[in-house]
């Protein structure tokens, strides 16, 4: 049962970053997809479980990510 209170309108965009709770199943992540291109034809999104966050390079360093 999808709980009305917590949906939300969306304007997703060619190129967008779709992030979805981190216990999303696979296949939910494939029916999102599937929705998406049935309604937005052609329309290319990334969708990933979260969270995420974004890393300044400082901090990725600290985690040994080095950036060049």
């Amino acid at each position: 049962m999808i709980d009305l209170e917590k949906v939300q309108r969306l304007n997703v965009q060619y190129g967008d970053l779709l992030v979805v709770p981190e216990d999303t199943e696979p296949q939910g992540m494939e029916l999102l997809s599937e929705a998406l291109q049935y309604l937005m034809p052609g329309c290319k999104v990334i969708i990933i479980r979260g969270p995420v966050q974004q890393l300044d390079v400082g901090a990725m360093n600290k985690l040994g990510w080095y950036r060049a």
